[in-house]
């Protein structure tokens, strides 16, 4: 639903404008931990806050219009009646909901959300899922890139000096930094790097038109999170062949990939031009697409 969509870039707006004025109230609220996924007192505030007082696009709103590049503004007033009925928690949701979300997905693997949205357009009910971050410091591990949609909004609270919240799409607060996967990859996420985003890439232009322009770095956090092994490999030819000298603290892995380079390459020279080949045709079909 196209109406969602353009709903969602301006009802994000405006919560995120809201809930910055109440940093008092979401300082007082239970941070159990600074993991990436947010305890359960802030989601019940946020449940809480969006159900009583901010179930719609506020009358009083300044912005009147909302622009894309490319793209004609849109009447704001066009998405007042979009409405949000309810917000659920995991215990809410019952299997015939969470079918409803998994189809919304795509390729991406199926996790409960941190809220969901139940709104009401035109007499259909439809669910919009929200990820909550939260964070003392800036960039913290994402979630696991299987479970990545991009599009996916966020609602991002650092708590370094007071509360400040940042609200945007998941793939605009990714980083680009992505540790040595021990396990299952979580790319980076960054308060600063959204808040960044919103300042060069959302404009409320005179106080009345919501502007959004596209992000050329958008490519490369999309290549990370659809092909993070292409990503990693690149990454790790870059190294072996740019690198002009050993900097300090380098990770281990730097030099356990070197020490791999010289001895699969001694392995591989040793080879005739055919078994080279054969070895090539081998591995590229044993590629995981």
């Amino acid at each position: 639903m196209k109406d969602l969509s353009l709903f969602m870039q301006v009802y994000m707006y405006e919560l995120e404008q809201f809930l910055n004025q109440r940093h008092n109230e979401i300082q007082n609220v239970s941070f159990q931990s600074d993991e990436a996924n947010t305890d359960r007192p802030l989601k019940e505030y946020l449940k809480s806050v969006i159900e009583t007082s901010f179930s719609s696009l506020p009358p009083d709103s300044s912005i009147r219009f909302l622009s894309q590049k490319g793209e004609a503004p849109i009447p704001v007033n066009d998405l007042s009646s979009i409405t949000i009925r309810r917000v659920l928690l995991r215990e809410e949701l019952t299997d015939r909901i969470r079918q409803e979300i998994v189809k919304s997905k795509g390729n991406a693997v199926y996790t409960d959300p941190d809220l969901c949205l139940e709104l009401e357009a035109d007499g259909q009910i439809t669910y919009q899922t929200i990820e909550l971050k939260s964070t003392k410091t800036d960039a913290i591990p994402g979630s696991s890139v299987q479970q990545v949609l991009p599009e996916e909004w966020v609602i991002f609270i650092q708590r370094k000096k007071g509360v400040q919240v940042v609200t945007g799409q998941y793939l605009h607060a990714v980083n680009c930094k992505l540790a040595f996967p021990d396990r299952s990859p979580r790319p980076q996420v960054s308060f600063s790097e959204l808040l960044k985003w919103n300042q060069l890439h959302r404009k409320a232009d005179n106080g009345e038109c919501l502007c959004y322009t596209s992000d050329e770095t958008e490519d490369e956090k999309m290549d990370l999170l659809q092909d993070w092994q292409g990503v990693l490999s690149h990454r790790w030819v870059t190294l072996l062949f740019e690198a002009t000298s050993v900097k300090p603290n380098e990770p281990w892995f730097n030099n356990n990939l070197r020490k791999f380079i010289l001895e699969f390459l001694q392995r591989y020279e040793s080879l005739s031009p055919a078994e080279q080949n054969a070895f090539k045709e081998k591995n590229e079909k044993w590629i995981k697409r």
